[in-house]
């Protein structure tokens, strides 16, 4: 694998803070207003109760904060990578199933609003994820210890 050029790491770091600051964005409408969220929607199926969806907020929030710092070190964010290109392409098939098959039935601009957008955070997280290098581990002594 080739040395990374200067531009690979602010790259890497302008998808960790966009990641950071969209998935934020949306953790705090889940966590603090999921009814305006609702209401965005127009969707006739969305749960009667707000804290049915509260915690999918607080994990977003989460997520966006493990987002963020690394940015501060991008070069060795290879599994925080992986895990978020894996979450962020089940979130865009699980809402293009949703979309597709009609379970969706509120606004489909917004639908599809999301479904690219997160869609493009897991192509960013998997083209993130083939220029990190693999952790590197330490080496295994075969001596055995003394008693």
């Amino acid at each position: 694998m080739a040395e990374p050029t200067r531009a690979e790491p602010d790259v890497a770091r302008i998808i960790f803070y966009v990641a950071a600051v969209l998935t934020a964005i949306y953790g705090l409408g889940l966590l603090l207003f999921p009814q305006v969220m609702f209401n965005l929607t127009q969707d006739p199926g969305v749960p009667a109760n707000p804290g049915w969806v509260r915690w999918g907020g607080g994990l977003l929030l989460g997520t966006a904060v493990a987002a963020w710092l690394a940015a501060n070190n991008p070069e060795s964010q290879r599994p925080l990578v992986v895990g978020m290109g894996a979450a962020f392409t089940l979130i865009a098939l699980a809402l293009l199933y949703s979309s597709l098959v009609g379970d969706y039935r509120g606004v489909q601009w917004l639908s599809w609003l999301q479904i690219v957008g997160v869609g493009v955070l897991a192509a960013a997280m998997w083209w993130l994820s083939a220029k990190a290098p693999l952790p590197k581990r330490p080496p295994q002594s075969s001596t055995k210890a003394k008693t």
